[in-house]
């Protein structure tokens, strides 16, 4: 579900943003996450490994969970590239695209698991994309805009590609 599609910084800012909002649960997460295009205008994904708390072997773009210790969002996405991607890529975040609303199942602790995803695009400019957590990542895979198979995409990234896609449907 798509909540909003005004920045916010921080998680003080969510949270003000949140307080009316009877339809979310106050028992979420929030992770943030990068549709990073490479120099084809391909999106780059990763194929989540056996070591994802879900939807392992699923397609999905860099990111993940914010911690306390981020002073902000772009902040947290920026440690996130560099523990998913390592140092050696240079994935520029460009501008804030959506927050979105979705529930996981989490299968280490076999529960429901809400979610809120703070989305942006980013753009490859430079470097080598490298695996830095095996057991989460089993590779990256490109594709261009309507070329993946959206069976192969986690549940959290199914809503997004498909907003990504008609928000950057000129870069197909």
């Amino acid at each position: 579900m798509q909540l909003f599609i005004e920045e916010v910084k921080d998680m003080k800012e969510l949270q003000e943003f949140l307080l009316d909002n009877k339809n979310i649960s106050n028992d979420y997460e929030v992770a943030v996450i990068v549709y990073a295009f490479d120099k084809d205008n391909k999106i780059i994904f990763q194929r989540r490994g056996l070591g994802c708390r879900d939807e392992r072997l699923k397609l999905e773009t860099i990111g993940g969970r914010v911690k306390e210790t981020d002073i902000d969002f772009r902040t947290a996405l920026n440690r996130e590239i560099v523990e998913e991607v390592g140092t050696e890529a240079n994935i520029e975040i460009e501008e804030f695209i959506t927050a979105t609303y979705a529930t996981t199942f989490d299968d280490r602790y076999n529960k429901e698991q809400t979610w809120i995803y703070i989305v942006y695009k980013g753009k490859l400019k430079s470097g080598e994309l490298k695996i830095a957590e095996p057991n989460k990542c089993l590779g990256y895979e490109r594709y261009k805009i309507g070329e993946v198979d959206e069976n192969e995409l986690s549940n959290g990234a199914k809503e997004l590609y498909r907003i990504v896609s008609e928000k950057y449907n000129y870069l197909k």
